[in-house]
């Protein structure tokens, strides 16, 4: 079981999987249905964000070093076309990403606290 880690805006409290090494950020979500992670980077990066083996639309909410809201995309499933297979990045380097299957409403500029 992955570790948990509990993150909060001024409106909104939940709980994430964190994902802070190599592995768990490469696995992410993939091959499930429901759920929340938290990836954290070593140092800010521009990775980008496939959608292979994922079952439903992710939102994606990047986030710089101050966890500052820079970004956020809706990201579409892949089908067996490959013209859908689009890979999510902010136009900015970020340090954090936040995925959830579920909208969670945050705002880019919001402030992330965990």
């Amino acid at each position: 079981m992955r570790e948990k880690i509990q993150i909060s805006t001024d409106d909104l409290e939940f709980e994430a999987e964190l994902a802070d090494n190599l592995i768990s950020r490469m696995k992410g979500l993939s091959f499930r249905s429901s759920g929340k992670m938290l990836f954290v980077f070593p140092r800010e990066t521009r990775a980008k964000i496939d959608m292979m083996f994922l079952s439903k639309p992710l939102y994606l909410y990047f986030l710089n070093s101050k966890k500052e809201v820079i970004e956020v995309q809706r990201a579409e499933l892949w089908t067996y076309d490959p013209r859908t297979w689009k890979f999510y990045s902010p136009d900015q380097r970020y340090r954090y990403l936040l995925e959830s299957f579920e909208n969670l409403k945050i705002k880019e500029g919001e402030d992330l606290n965990f």
